[in-house]
């Protein structure tokens, strides 16, 4: 069991907010991939939130961080990761929804 769901938001309204730049970053700092996992972290894409006008979201165990920036989002990942764990009945992106969404790797 790893000790952190980390799901970017992949919705348009995210992705052009910079969610892509977030997921690049967190990939980096951790060596993992979007979809992949170790002891550590969960790492993956979330189908859209709902939360378009706080975008970019993530979301930690189901907490959500609301207008994300790559530059702290892993001290923010810490904060939300020891709160109290959530169920937003949002679901992991399908491979579809990563792959339609062009904005998600641009720079």
């Amino acid at each position: 069991m790893t000790d952190k769901k980390v799901r970017v938001c992949c919705g348009m309204t995210c992705g052009v907010m910079g969610s892509g730049k977030i997921m690049r970053k967190l990939e980096a700092e951790t060596g993992l991939k979007a979809g992949e996992k170790n002891d550590k972290m969960d790492l993956n894409y979330c189908s859209c939130t709902g939360n378009c006008h706080l975008a970019p979201s993530v979301m930690v165990n189901g907490n959500f961080i609301h207008e994300a920036n790559p530059d702290t989002i892993l001290a923010e990942i810490e904060k939300a990761a020891v709160l109290e764990t959530q169920d937003p009945g949002i679901s992991d992106a399908t491979i579809e929804e990563i792959l339609s969404n062009d904005f998600l790797h641009e720079e």
